[in-house]
């Protein structure tokens, strides 16, 4: 059998893998342990395991695995913890700087939004950390797996436990600076008003430290999009990223891009990207300019892939520079049933 482990990239999400590898193995016999995210990737992990059970630790499944594992129809467990609470501790215990540890929590969120809503999901919160016996207990009846409350202690007792911080979560965040929690917020704070209960998640703003510039100059080096991009060069990429998920359904964004006057005459194709094209759009600089442009496009089940804004030049130019503003992300409001069905008749009058 395979028993999921699904949870934000955090300590709780670790204590929760662990217990289900404990009990998995104490109760079902041998196992084996992987960590992925995508489709193919447990289909790898499948064909290659030699023991009867598997168990999957993931942090930001992506849609075709998570529609596998909603139509699979067997229980799974989701730590969904605090966004900020694992972003902090990526940075602090993982060693990861802010803008990567930003990116590895979007997609964590993304990815819970759809699946936390399954019947056949177990979603424990930061709140069940205060009695980790009880959440013990919680995921083996989950998993159908039978033990008694001297069993849930001592499993409990052998693992690491979980600190409680919430004391110093808010001074952490105070001792970010402006730009920092910018960045933070607008590619988290929708998804923390939506875990509380709020509306659909829109209004996400990836900021330029998220994304990567491309130069001649620079060769294979990543360096985030925080200043102006040389344009000189050859046709290329010279702006990407930012490698986020996004939940799936109808979506637009509002990319805002800043030329020099050199540039004026220079055209590009400002693309969403995800292991497919989704949506691309050209625009032609005129002279020094402020360029705002909007593209629509879907995230379907099919999707297995992170997204991406790429910018393109289109032909080799000797000057310019372009800049990265922010890239907004917002729900595309659906077309409502009456309409279709309107338009559908008129066009076959």
């Amino acid at each position: 059998m395979v028993f999921f482990s699904i949870g934000l990239p955090s300590r709780f999400a670790e204590w929760c893998d662990a217990l289900i590898v404990r009990l998995v193995g104490d109760h079902f016999g041998s196992i084996e342990v992987v960590a992925l995210n995508g489709l193919e990737e447990l289909a790898a992990a499948a064909i290659r395991m030699q023991t009867a059970n598997l168990v999957v630790c993931s942090r930001q499944p992506m849609p075709r695995l998570q529609s596998e594992i909603l139509q699979g129809g067997r229980p799974f467990l989701i730590a969904l913890g605090e966004p900020r609470d694992a972003l902090r501790d990526l940075v602090e215990r993982g060693n990861i700087d802010l803008a990567n540890a930003t990116r590895a929590v979007a997609n964590g969120c993304a990815a819970m939004l759809a699946i936390t809503q399954a019947a056949q999901a177990l979603v424990l919160t930061s709140e069940d950390t205060r009695d980790l016996r009880a959440a013990a207990a919680a995921i083996a009846r989950h998993f159908e797996i039978a033990i008694d409350a001297d069993e849930v202690a001592a499993l409990v007792e052998q693992l690491p436990g979980i600190e409680q911080e919430e004391a110093d979560s808010w001074s952490w965040w105070d001792e970010l600076s402006e730009r920092e929690q910018a960045i933070i917020t607008g590619a988290l704070e929708p998804y923390m008003g939506r875990f509380a209960g709020g509306d659909l998640v829109e209004g996400l703003v990836w900021e330029p430290e998220l994304f990567y510039l491309s130069e001649e100059a620079i060769g294979s080096a990543l360096v985030a999009a925080t200043r102006p991009v040389d344009l000189t060069g050859r046709p290329r990429i010279v702006v990407y990223g930012p490698f986020i998920n996004l939940p799936p359904g109808a979506w637009s964004t509002d990319v805002v891009l800043g030329f020099s006057a050199e540039a004026a005459g220079l055209s590009f194709l400002v693309e969403v990207f995800a292991g497919a094209q989704l949506a691309q759009t050209r625009i032609t600089v005129v002279g020094e300019q402020v360029i705002e442009t909007r593209l629509s496009f879907t995230i379907d089940d099919s999707v297995d892939q992170a997204v991406q804004i790429r910018i393109w030049s289109e032909r080799s130019a000797f000057d310019g520079r372009l800049a990265l503003g922010y890239v907004a992300i917002n729900r595309q409001a659906s077309i409502p049933d009456e309409t279709r069905e309107r338009l559908t008749n008129v066009l076959r009058q």
